[in-house]
């Protein structure tokens, strides 16, 4: 009952924020300072934000033009992507603060997307062409008020490029190689093209992009001597209308992946395949009003999966994500969403599951840099029933001396994640009895900025999982623990220019647990990444990455290692065609990412580009 009045008085206070309104308020679009949206989905100043949002730019993306969005994703602080150094096709684990893959929530172009038939109902991320992103939002902690079940740990929002522009088009290649450490470079063994065509006609655009990549380095397995071959094909078509009060964007994509993999049990070379086939489908529309705007986005995805191993299977999975919300604006100070989300996931041959959630949020922004940001979500699961889920986020934004800016960072807040289907219903490991994990996210930290963009944060975070889903080896099923489980650490981000030439980008993140694990998570990890400008033309990139020790699934320690990695980049006179090198691995460190699994050593890529 209490849930249900709360529910209606957002609704009237949403109601009494319409009428009430004298005069239309837009957010100014005119900043000195970066903007960022994830957190709360409006348009705000970072200084008013009340987390710390990580956004990587359209330069920052393109600086790592060449290599995967695993890679890119690998440099920034509290994120780890296992397997992103592995044989191409590899199951990649993206982590954030120590969470799994069913933690962390996918968005392209604010369009949920996941796949009911893999094991935590997550995203692979091998199918995304990081040619076709243009920036990348990603915010750390429960975030399931806003973005509902899976927003656990985190929230990565991906936007795809889009034209205001007339006919643009953009073609590219790379070749290069994937070998074992110590190993010479003796062939060329990957090759990757792309082609996008765009234009934008009066307030219509349109873009279509056809993408492929063919790569047979190394064998799946270290014992291996078999080469394990990787393509994948991407077509997208994306339609658009910008109006003066209604806007609308049409997508489309086919992506084809064919990977080899190896025998696991035991860990051996064997000719198995398997074939992803996976079709999505988004619209996302936005009518303006004169109190803010009411958006809905839809998104279905539909995936084949056939594995051909001692085992022949065949799979089908359908992901339906449906988000109606309407923003409110009131004289710059408040932000309001109230919202309706629907999600079905259904997977051949089990029951599907659908959940209805119904959720509101508040941005209050003071003159005096006190901001608060709060909601509130029910989240109606078909099997489970009702769950209520909060998030309340205050920050304070103050000048220091030569116009320094220090922001004071606190949050807590919760999130619900019920089983997948395949935890549930796998003939092998499913477990029908299993209850949704329940978690809890405090946070409490510093950012300084200043005008010139430099930033450094520092971020103490403990995240609580009770009940929490795990994989119990003593029976071989999904079930929950019966201990509560606690995850915490702190993060430290620093971005500046050194000697008004050179970009740097440190990251350091510790990751400890209490009852629970970091299996393949290194508990301390150091980043640095640093980009110069030897003149208009030609670009530098160089990146760090130490990866602090780690348990693998048998018990053992792997030991720590390094990585360094080179890039140039040159834009020719006419500034039409630009050519890039890259030298992976410089100093071929021989390491382990998953236990028994090939990783790559040293190995180069060259790649062109002509845009027009």
């Amino acid at each position: 009952m209490q849930t249900k009045l709360g529910l209606c008085g957002f609704v009237l206070l949403q109601m009494f924020f319409c009428f009430s309104q004298e005069e239309s308020t837009t957010v100014s679009e005119t900043f000195l300072e970066e903007v960022v949206v994830v957190d709360s989905r409006f348009e705000i100043k970072r200084s008013q934000s009340g987390k710390t949002v990580i956004k990587i730019s359209e330069k920052e993306v393109k600086n790592f033009r060449g290599r995967s969005l695993a890679e890119l994703l690998q440099t920034y602080g509290g994120i780890n992507v296992t397997g992103n150094r592995s044989t191409a096709g590899q199951n990649l684990g993206l982590s954030i603060r120590g969470g799994r893959n069913n933690q962390v929530l996918i968005l392209v172009d604010g369009v949920r997307i996941s796949d009911p038939s893999r094991i935590e109902n997550d995203f692979d991320l091998n199918f995304l062409n990081l040619t076709d992103i243009v920036s990348i939002e990603i915010v750390k902690g429960a975030a399931s008020t806003l973005y509902g079940s899976s927003a656990s740990t985190g929230v990565v929002n991906i936007t795809t490029k889009r034209t205001n522009k007339a006919l643009k088009i953009n073609l590219g290649t790379v070749v290069g190689n994937q070998n074992a450490p110590n190993t010479s470079f003796d062939k060329l063994s990957y090759l990757s093209n792309f082609a996008t065509i765009s234009e934008a006609i009066n307030k219509f655009q349109y873009k279509l992009n056809i993408a492929n990549q063919r790569i047979n380095g190394l064998s799946s397995v270290k014992v291996g001597t078999e080469v394990d071959r990787f393509t994948r094909f991407n077509f997208g078509l994306q339609l658009g209308r910008d109006g003066k009060n209604f806007d609308w964007n049409l997508v489309y994509s086919k992506d084809n992946i064919v990977s080899d993999y190896d025998n696991a049990f035991p860990v051996e070379d064997a000719d198995f395949v398997f074939t992803t086939d996976l079709e999505r489908f988004s619209w996302s529309s936005t009518y303006s009003h004169q109190y803010g705007s009411l958006q809905a986005v839809v998104g279905l995805q539909n995936t084949d999966r056939k594995y051909e191993d001692n085992y022949p299977r065949f799979s089908e999975a359908t992901n339906l994500a449906i988000d109606i919300f309407n923003k409110l604006i009131i004289k710059d100070r408040f932000y309001t969403i109230l919202g309706y989300a629907h999600q079905r996931s259904s997977f051949e041959g089990v029951p599907s599951n659908s959940q209805n959630d119904v959720y509101f949020n508040l941005v209050y922004l003071s003159p005096e840099g006190i901001n608060f940001n709060a909601g509130s979500r029910i989240n109606n699961h078909q099997v489970y029933g009702s769950h209520l889920t909060f998030s309340i986020n205050p920050s304070y934004s103050f000048l220091l001396s030569n116009e320094n800016r220090l922001k004071i960072i606190s949050s807590f807040s919760s999130a619900f994640i019920p089983p997948s289907l395949y935890q549930l219903y796998d003939s092998f490991s499913g477990n029908t009895d299993l209850e949704p994990e329940k978690n809890t996210t405090l946070e409490f930290g510093f950012e300084w900025s200043n005008k010139d963009d430099a930033r450094a944060s520092l971020l103490f975070f403990k995240r609580t999982e009770d009940p929490t889903l795990i994989y119990d080896y003593a029976t071989y099923k999904y079930a929950n623990s019966n201990e509560r489980i606690s995850y915490g650490g702190l993060e430290f981000d620093y971005k500046n220019k050194l000697f008004d030439a050179v970009d740097i980008r440190l990251n350091y993140t510790y990751n400890e647990t209490t009852k629970g694990n970091l299996i393949y998570l290194p508990k301390q990890v150091f980043g640095m990444v640093l980009d110069y400008d030897l003149n208009h033309s030609t670009h530098l990139n160089t990146s760090f990455q130490h990866i602090g020790t780690r348990s693998s699934l048998g018990g053992s320690k792997l030991e720590a290692y390094t990585l360094v990695d080179f890039k140039i980049n040159h834009i020719f006179r006419n500034k039409k065609l630009s050519a890039f090198f890259i030298l992976a691995n410089v100093m071929d460190t021989e390491f382990v990412e998953i236990e028994n699994y090939s990783t790559q050593g040293r190995s180069f890529r060259l790649g062109l580009n002509f845009s027009y």
